[in-house]
């Protein structure tokens, strides 16, 4: 419970103006953490920026003393020279040019010098916004950049896999957070700082007690809407009252099970207790909720009376130095100082969370010093003997394991399928013939030859992806299939892509196999993408193929074209090594390896596994029982 007392001995021994400066130095801290990406190459040019932002936060004030001009010259029926006094230290010089016109005049004149001051004004933000929102932007396309060179980069150690779960999370959420951030900084700072002090100067001059008075009992108010509102988020609204409601939900789950035990009516007074603690509870919550408006009520109401009280001291005084254009300046500079400083807060509560986000990308850029560039030191010709990862040990930057102590043995000549629980383990363990990923412990070798000292084009040639996407590049069909090999003849090339069956589909293209393709061109669907990707492996024939297939299209097939190309290639003596997403490639695949999390789990035949293998079983009837989300009715 709150109450004014309690408010006072939490206050006690702490002035205004400490409780002022720990908040600034709370928010300022706060402000210092955009400082990285600020630092960029690409957030020069912020001179127009700082221009456009320090005249509309000099303007505000200007703004408030010309109406203050105005309700003086409405009051007296005119302005007279030398100066004008707006309060107790507030002079402002009249020209006595100005002050010899009539006062329809002087009135028309500071009219039109306020619209143009408005003006002005508008002009400065919106060209202050355009430049920070210009500014964000260059920052964040630069570090978009510095994500994919790092990726490729952190590949070596971590494998491409891990990268793009990482790079989900930089690019979706925390890119678009430190942008957003930026664009918030650059248009409150100094803006905002500058209109809040040249506000509170203003009304200083015009009264310091009264501003004094009014800063302080703004302060109070809102340290007092502080507590409440923490109040209010206690972990009985976060986490206490949704456990006890789960809670609930079970006891009604298990009653029909707890009416069978030897005590009755233990159902009914395990749930009447829960209940009624949960209403307690809920009681509490509310009691102490109808009182928060009510005291924040009485309390605005409180700081209100002593405010008017002050004015009308001040007012009622014979030598009073505060009339009521004086009032209207003090007042309206006040509430421009509340608005620039709730924007500040508005930008303390928003780089709470992207300097959070700044932190994890900068963290994960700078880690580029310390990954090593590959050895490139031997070539690499063909796949004579086995492919071998002995004792490997793949971490991520996070320090989760990717791949735990992995032994395992490819010969040439053989269909093996990768299946596991999490795919980024069975992406990453083909990664490693590719060159991506750099094991913690273990070593993974060619033909006896380490991984780390074979040079990356000798890897390159010998090692040959594809995926559901192709890849496809930007060229004809004709150039996608036969790549950099001139040697390859258009007549092969038919014959490649007639043997995964595709031929036909792509004969009836606008121009026929020499139709143009780019990536992620909506002209094709996936079958007919990882058919070309196959008939390209096919006519350049890799000692090492890695394929992930795409799912299964959604007519039946009497039998896989492409699996038919990978028993060619493995009768070549090729090591085809998939990641399935159909049920014919398990069963036609000479060796399945079974991994659980980053875990070897077993590794045989599909016919075998399914007998020996509980996990494998659960596998194959999630990933491809086409009746498993169908409801049974009894």
């Amino acid at each position: 419970m709150i109450s004014w007392m309690g408010l006072a001995s939490t206050l006690r021994g702490q002035s205004s103006v400490h409780i002022l400066l720990r908040t600034g130095a709370d928010k300022l801290i706060r402000y210092s953490t955009l400082s990285q990406p600020r630092q960029e190459a690409e957030s020069s040019g912020g001179f127009f920026t700082l221009l456009w932002s320090l005249t509309a936060g000099i303007l505000v004030p200007v703004l408030v003393i010309l109406i203050g001009l105005m309700a003086v010259l409405l009051n007296e029926r005119g302005l007279g020279g030398p100066s004008t006094q707006l309060g107790t230290y507030l002079a402002v010089p009249i020209p006595p040019a100005f002050a010899e016109q009539a006062a329809l005049v002087q009135l028309t004149e500071l009219v039109g010098l306020s619209i143009a001051v408005a003006a002005a004004f508008s002009l400065a933000i919106w060209l202050q916004r355009r430049s920070a929102d210009s500014r964000a932007g260059r920052i964040a396309r630069a570090l978009h950049t510095r994500v994919l060179s790092q990726s490729l980069r952190s590949a070596e150690l971590e494998g491409a896999a891990a990268q793009h779960l990482r790079a989900q999370r930089l690019i979706g959420e925390q890119l678009p957070s430190i942008q957003s951030g930026l664009s918030l900084w650059y248009r409150v700072i100094p803006r905002s700082l500058l209109t809040l002090l040249g506000c509170l100067v203003v009304a200083l001059l015009v009264n310091p007690w009264l501003a004094l008075l009014a800063i302080v009992s703004g302060i109070l108010l809102w340290q007092l809407f502080r507590r409440f509102r923490e109040d209010d988020q206690t972990e009985l609204n976060q986490w206490e009252v949704p456990r006890m409601r789960n809670r609930m939900a079970e006891l009604v789950g298990q009653a029909p099970l707890l009416a069978r035990l030897q005590s009755p009516g233990l159902a009914d007074r395990t749930f009447g207790n829960e209940l009624e603690l949960l209403y307690r509870r809920l009681g509490e919550r509310d009691s102490r909720l109808a009182r928060i408006w009510p005291i924040l009520f009485l309390a605005i109401s409180a700081s209100v009376a002593v405010l008017v009280l002050g004015l009308g001291v001040n007012l009622f005084q014979d030598n009073h130095s505060l009339s009521l254009p004086s009032a209207l300046v003090l007042g309206l500079s006040l509430g421009a100082a509340v608005v620039a400083a709730g924007r500040l807060l508005s930008l303390a509560a928003h780089l709470h969370i992207s300097s959070e986000a700044s932190d994890s990308l900068y963290h994960y850029l700078k880690r580029s010093s310390e990954i090593a560039p590959s050895e490139q030191r031997v070539g690499l010709s063909g796949l004579q003997e086995n492919v071998e990862i002995a004792g490997v040990t793949l971490i991520e930057s996070t320090g989760q394991p990717i791949l735990s102590h992995l032994s395992l043995k490819f010969a040439p000549g053989t269909l093996v399928a990768l299946l596991g629980t999490e795919t980024v383990s069975t992406k990453a363990l083909s990664e490693l013939l590719m060159g991506f990923g750099m094991p913690a412990e273990g070593r993974v070798t060619i033909d006896g030859v380490s991984l780390r000292d074979i040079h990356p084009q000798a890897l390159a040639r010998n090692v040959m992806w594809i995926e559901p996407d192709g890849p496809i590049w930007d060229g004809t069909i004709y150039e996608n299939l036969r790549g950099n090999d001139d040697t390859i003849t258009n007549s092969e090339i038919v014959d490649a892509v007639t043997a995964v069956g595709v031929f036909d589909r792509l004969q009836r293209l606008p121009e026929g196999m020499n139709t143009m393709l780019t990536a992620g061109d909506s002209i094709l669907d996936v079958e007919s993408t990882y058919a070309i990707a196959t008939a390209r492996a096919l006519l350049h024939r890799p000692p090492i193929l890695l394929a992930m297939e795409p799912p299964p299209p959604a007519e039946h097939l009497a039998e896989d074209p492409c699996l038919k190309v990978f028993r060619k290639l493995v009768n070549a003596g090729t090591l085809v090594i998939t990641l399935p997403k159909r049920l014919e490639t398990l069963r036609y695949a000479d060796r399945v390896v079974l991994l659980n999390g980053p875990r070897l789990a077993g590794e045989g035949k599909h016919a075998e596994l399914l007998g020996n293998s509980d996990l494998y079983r659960h596998l194959n009837y999630l990933l491809f029982n086409p009746y498993r989300h169908q409801k049974h009715t009894p």
